[in-house]
């Protein structure tokens, strides 16, 4: 859980989504430029238009990539803000509870060591991440998230936490860009603020009333974010035990990796695979949905949602 992800290349979402933004942008030039074909007769004035919209363009350009005033956040927002509506349009197509369950709990690599726990569902931030069973080592946070279970009472991590029950842990690698692991929950894109302001630990309530979903065998446990706090990366009181049934997600923050960013949540409800909703359902439908568990820069490999082998059925 303390291994730290390299300010790396970003996915390959995150290379197109600007580019996207920008050739919307060069489409827009373009029609202004062309106005301006009938607005300027003389070829000085025509020149004089095209290098100031060079200009412009080259400005925007460079604003993206050293993401000036936050432009980088503002792009990804945008990319948040559709994948999630076509999380929730995915979610209504019709499929089997029961080869839902299937693919929740099939483990894509039955030859490693690490054992396929279920899946965590964020569909608010377009996370949708594997569970396996080892927070503690790259090889288990290169798969997706992983349960983090040493705590103050148990330092060595013996006991498997249950989902649904006591203080449930979760940790991924926050990739950088705003839709790997779970990156999606920093407020900001590369940006310590608001946790880290001066030297102080701060929280958010950016995201409290957000639902998450865990997933196994068993069924679905739907949690209600209440708040974020920092912390450092050996602060494993985080992780204690609970007499209520909460969730405890734990990711680094960017650019100050020796912090980490804390998502709580509690328990409001607990389905099992034939009374859950049809929506949540479909939150884990992985011949629709996609995952994000991966970079190709960082650990390359065959994601488990529709955009990789689709749950098995690819």
């Amino acid at each position: 859980m303390n291994e730290i992800i390299p300010n790396g290349q970003g996915t390959l979402m995150s290379i197109l989504w600007p580019l996207i933004i920008m050739l919307i942008g060069a489409a827009l030039v373009a029609g202004i430029i062309a106005g301006g074909r009938k607005i300027f007769k003389k070829s000085a004035a025509y020149g004089r238009w095209m290098g100031l919209m060079t200009v412009i363009g080259s400005v925007i350009l460079i604003g993206y990539y050293t993401n000036f005033m936050g432009m980088q956040a503002w792009v990804m927002d945008v990319y948040n803000q559709q994948a999630t509506k076509q999380i929730q349009r995915k979610a209504k197509q019709p499929i089997s509870r029961k080869q839902v369950a299937q693919m929740v709990m099939r483990d894509q690599n039955p030859d490693d060591r690490f054992n396929k726990q279920g899946f965590v569902a964020i569909p608010s931030r377009a996370i949708l991440l594997p569970i396996y069973d080892d927070a503690y080592s790259n090889q288990g946070l290169n798969l997706g998230a992983d349960f983090a279970n040493r705590t103050h009472e148990d330092p060595n991590g013996t006991q498997v936490p249950v989902m649904g029950q006591g203080n449930y842990g979760l940790a991924a690698h926050n990739f950088n860009d705003g839709q790997t692991g779970f990156s999606a929950l920093q407020e900001r894109l590369n940006q310590n603020q608001p946790y880290l302001q001066n030297g102080r630990l701060n929280g958010s309530s950016w995201l409290n009333g957000n639902k998450i979903y865990l997933a196994n065998a068993d069924g679905i446990y739907e949690y209600v974010i209440r708040g974020q706090k920092t912390v450092q990366k050996d602060d494993v009181g985080v992780l204690d035990s609970s007499q209520n049934a909460q969730l405890t997600i734990i990711s680094c923050l960017f650019p100050s990796t020796e912090y980490r960013i804390v998502t709580s949540s509690d328990l409001v409800h607990n389905y099992s695979w034939e009374a859950a909703p049809k929506q949540v359902i479909g939150y884990f439908n992985l011949k629709v949905q996609n995952t994000h568990a991966r970079a190709d820069w960082y650990n390359p490999g065959t994601e488990e949602g529709a955009n990789g082998d689709a749950g098995g059925t690819k």
